[in-house]
């Protein structure tokens, strides 16, 4: 699953994801805010009225700067932490997976933003991506770098015997590559490797609009997810660079279950499991080896849940879960 979900009760949150997750449970994110992204990157400039955040580097925050920098080349992870204040919600699922520890456990995911993607999210003063900003883009790919291997090191350091999986979503990759975009192909492939550099969990990216997908498959990540519930036709015509990523021992994460309202009340886990098997035999005609292909696919919801109400999300979780079981007994992994 992706980490924003529209519970608000914790611990409500906790056991849905459990229930439906025990494999892979995900730190859940219950805020809208990104202000827990942005500790310990320096020239934050929050405008409360405007309900918006800036990067400034005016020289007047030559000092945050500088201490940035030197934090980084101290490699001092702790000063990147997400602490509990700002993201109370994490240490809770650590705190109730050390406790309740499913006996199916393997992964422990999280999620973040990548470097393009904050890049874009964040402006300038004059309101123009952080990205375009030279020093700004390497402070943000430098503080996701630090801030994710820091989150690896406190999921390993606090639950014993998982994987991490580390995703780094890049939604926005469209606008660069668009006609008004800016960003060369091996500038952002760059900016993302070097956000997922040093570390030793599985990386994962997330895309769920309709982008060049070389992008990410010419990338050093472990599994690229997109929507397959809208894309997969679109997907498809870059079934070559797909065929050499799967090769090189990457895995696809099939974004099948729809996280609106109109979408997913028309559909059922019968209905999507058709689905995601035209998406694969799709795959598989386009050249790929069908039992490479679904030994490296993981199952999960097309994008963030944020949009549904809370039992909405129960339902597209349930639904994830059964899929996910269906297609395995399919093709003999098991129950």
């Amino acid at each position: 699953m992706m980490g924003f979900v529209p519970y608000r009760d914790t611990e409500r949150a906790l056991q849905v994801i459990l229930d439906n997750f025990p494999e892979a449970p995900c730190l859940p994110i219950m805020t809208r805010s990104i202000k827990w992204m942005l500790e310990g990157i320096p020239c934050v400039v929050i405008d409360r009225e405007k309900r918006q955040i800036f990067l400034d580097p005016s020289p007047e925050r030559e000092h945050e700067l500088l201490e940035f920098y030197d934090r980084y080349e101290q490699q001092d992870l702790d000063y990147f932490a997400t602490t509990e204040n700002a993201a109370p919600f994490f240490y809770a699922m650590m705190e109730k997976l050390k406790k309740e520890r499913p006996s199916q456990l393997e992964w422990v995911v999280f999620h973040s933003a990548g470097p393009v993607l904050l890049g874009d999210i964040l402006k300038q003063l004059d309101g123009k991506p952080s990205y375009y900003h030279d020093m700004l883009k390497d402070v943000l790919i430098k503080g996701v770098n630090m801030k994710t291997r820091w989150l690896e090191q406190k999921i390993k350091a606090e639950i014993s015997d998982v994987e991490v999986v580390a995703d780094l979503p890049e939604t926005t990759l469209v606008s660069f590559t668009s006609a008004g975009g800016t960003g060369t192909r091996e500038d952002i492939i760059r900016a993302i490797n070097q956000g997922f550099s040093g570390l030793t969990c599985l990386t994962w990216i997330h895309c769920c609009a309709n982008i060049d997908w070389s992008l990410l498959t010419g990338t050093t990540t472990d599994v690229i997810n997109f929507d397959a519930y809208q894309h997969a036709d679109k997907v498809v015509l870059y079934a070559g660079e797909f065929k050499r990523f799967l090769e090189r021992g990457g895995m696809i994460g099939w974004g099948i279950v729809p996280v609106t309202e109109e979408f997913l009340l028309k559909e059922s886990v019968s209905s999507l499991v058709e689905k995601l098997q035209e998406c694969i035999d799709l795959f598989v005609q386009a050249g790929i080896d069908e039992n490479l292909l679904v030994s490296a696919s993981w199952v999960l919801p097309c994008c963030d849940a944020i949009l549904l109400t809370p039992d909405q999300t129960d339902q597209a979780f349930q639904m994830t879960r059964e899929i996910s079981r269906t297609m395995k007994m399919k093709y003999g992994m098991g129950s």
